[in-house]
């Protein structure tokens, strides 16, 4: 990317825009993801095996909140001095790299679980452990860090003196960046398209089967809903993930409101995760009311649909009721 630099003051009306923008989706972030760490903390019954995937995402976007955007701040939009040199432009970057594919790949990963949940019903769920959900939350920071830290390798040998960090960044994304970031947006996509495509044919499966041996619309109903979220995500990863890289490759000028457009999308996505994820899913909105009234004690959001216990035992000869099962566990 050979595109010029826009050298600004930090306090012109245009600057002071991005830096409230960036700071609302800062402040968004940390409260909404922060909300969702709380809710697992003081709820049990919340830490099911897609809760820990939506857990890690949630530190994930802290975490992003809490670093990268101040620094995007400082070194992309007020380009403050001090900010400069190999070492320091080095770490910067490859520190906002590294959280940008902790996203894509915890994304991925909880795509694959729902995938696991709608397509391969019962026999997934009996697999599926807190414990091996905890390891894939150790897979994704592994796989994160080697992908990200193995492609800055090949930037340790750009040597630009005291320039500011947008001017190494170029060179990252110059030398070796389009090579790994593209594909490493595009190859999770294509893995979370497929698998929202059948997820969606098994759902149509599901709705048509229900619908044939039973008279109620509950598990159509759910069935839908189950398909909606996995649009949504798949959208959301398109608009906030795939869209920004393709926007970085395109915006010729840095600084300018395409160029920063995908910087601020980018962010936009901690703030916009424990909406879609989560807080829109009526069991963690039943948790969090009841943490708004009772946030030290011990009580525990109550199911209103038949225990794992009973819906497992009468699966063997009811179709619908297996159907039911299946929709049961994937809200879990």
């Amino acid at each position: 990317m050979n595109g010029t630099i826009q050298m600004s003051s930090c306090h012109d009306v245009e600057k002071i825009s991005h830096i409230v923008m960036i700071t609302l989706v800062m402040v968004g972030s940390i409260i909404g993801n922060s909300i969702i760490c709380l809710l697992l903390v003081r709820f049990k019954t919340l830490r099911t095996v897609p809760n820990i995937l939506i857990a890690n995402l949630a530190v994930i976007d802290i975490l992003n909140a809490l670093s990268n955007m101040p620094l995007m701040i400082m070194w992309y939009i007020c380009k403050v001095p001090y900010l400069k040199g190999q070492a320091v432009s080095w770490f910067i970057v490859t520190w906002y790299v590294l959280f940008m594919y902790l996203t894509v790949f915890n994304l991925t990963v909880l795509t694959m679980d729902r995938y696991g949940a709608i397509v391969h019903g019962i026999h997934y769920h009996s697999w599926k452990t807190i414990n091996k959900a905890k390891v894939a939350v150790l897979c994704v920071w592994l796989l994160a860090a080697a992908y990200t830290y193995g492609m800055f390798i090949l930037g340790l040998d750009i040597h630009l003196g005291d320039a500011p960090v947008l001017v190494y960044r170029i060179q990252y994304l110059k030398k070796f960046g389009r090579h790994f970031i593209i594909p490493g947006y595009l190859v999770p996509f294509t893995i979370m398209l497929v698998m929202g495509v059948a997820i969606w044919r098994t759902v149509h499966i599901h709705s048509r089967r229900i619908s044939t041996f039973c008279s109620g619309g509950k598990q159509v109903k759910n069935d839908v809903k189950t398909a909606k979220t996995i649009g949504l995500t798949v959208a959301a990863f398109f608009c906030m993930g795939v869209f920004p890289m393709l926007l970085h490759n395109i915006a010729r000028i840095h600084g300018s409101w395409p160029h920063f457009l995908a910087f601020f999308l980018t962010h936009l996505n901690s703030m916009a995760n424990p909406i879609i994820y989560s807080l829109k899913t009526p069991r963690f909105r039943k948790a969090f009311s009841l943490f708004m009234k009772d946030p030290w004690g011990k009580s525990q959001p109550v199911l209103t649909s038949k225990t794992q216990t009973e819906l497992y035992s009468t699966t063997r000869n009811s179709p619908c009721v297996t159907e039911e099962y299946n929709i049961q566990m994937t809200e879990l």
